[in-house]
């Protein structure tokens, strides 16, 4: 109170409306290249890389870049441990590559049984504050970048994965045997379904997706991919031209990207909606 004694009532009032006016600064959102920025929101800052982009997601020139790590929201899976991931992006120029990391118990790889779900991670963009969980009607699509493990270690081959299979011989009307034509063995395969082919040129499919139940193939892709498990850890890294192909997002230096990760672990049977998964951070180009 002595204190207060020595300012004016209108010492005071002025001096309480500015404290108050600087808090409301910095709890509002910002405005910053046509999005919304949170204060406080965490920034992964793409660096120049330090000679070629590496694919390989233990390579040693992964040490030199700093990592920005970052909590993971379980959602819908009774028994997941919590856990983050790290998460690293350097550019060539031309290409950005992004690396993630994260500590999974157990390298789930096959998804043939029934019984079996595989490990997988994902990079979502966009270039406006939306729904971080698959983006929301009205506005531009989120563009998703999905790695599974399944699509580049995974065998589809039945005998592999059933070695006492028995043919039964089941037959169609003419005595004809069926059981070996994929048409009925396999619908699936033979429908084009690209989650049921035996191979896959590339371990990662490029989605976009407008809210919920809107996730939609956004068909070829530039895109590379490619994961490690290493002593109880997976590493993915993207790579992709900065510059986006015609309605993709692209990476400028004057127009930053928001940016979501989720990964799956398949020890948990996750799958779908079921993952972990962090909230909107900012992905900027180094010196922007």
């Amino acid at each position: 109170m002595q204190i207060l004694r020595r300012y004016s009532r209108r010492q005071i009032i002025i001096g309480a409306t500015a404290a108050g006016l600087l808090l409301v600064a910095a709890g509002l959102s910002v405005y910053q290249n046509g999005f919304r920025r949170p204060v406080g929101t965490p920034t992964i800052v793409v660096r120049p890389a330090k000679g070629e982009l590496k694919l390989e997601p233990w390579d040693a020139g992964w040490k030199k870049v700093s990592a920005v790590t970052m909590p993971l929201t379980i959602t819908n899976t009774p028994g997941a441990k919590a856990r983050d991931v790290s998460v690293k992006a350097v550019t060539d120029g031309t290409n950005l590559a992004v690396r993630m990391e994260w500590a999974d118990g157990a390298k789930d790889v096959t998804t043939l049984r029934p019984q079996d779900f595989g490990d997988q991670a994902a990079i979502q963009l966009s270039d406006q504050i939306s729904n971080a969980c698959m983006g929301q009607v009205g506005m531009n699509p989120v563009h998703i970048w999905q790695w599974k493990a399944d699509w580049q270690f995974g065998s589809r081959d039945m005998k592999t994965q059933f070695p006492n299979i028995i043919n039964d011989g089941f037959h169609d009307d003419t005595g004809k045997a069926l059981l070996t034509e994929d048409l009925y063995t396999r619908p699936a395969f033979v429908a084009g379904n690209a989650r049921a082919a035996e191979s896959k040129d590339k371990p990662v499919e490029s989605l976009i997706a407008e809210g919920f139940g809107t996730l939609t193939n956004a068909g070829a892709h530039p895109m590379q991919s490619k994961g490690d498990y290493q002593n109880g850890r997976w590493a993915v890294v993207f790579m992709r031209p900065l510059q986006g192909e015609a309605g993709d997002v692209s990476l400028t230096a004057s127009a930053p990207l928001q940016a979501a990760f989720a990964v799956w672990d398949g020890q948990f049977m996750q799958r779908d909606g079921m993952k972990y998964t962090t909230s909107w951070v900012v992905l900027q180009l180094e010196g922007k």
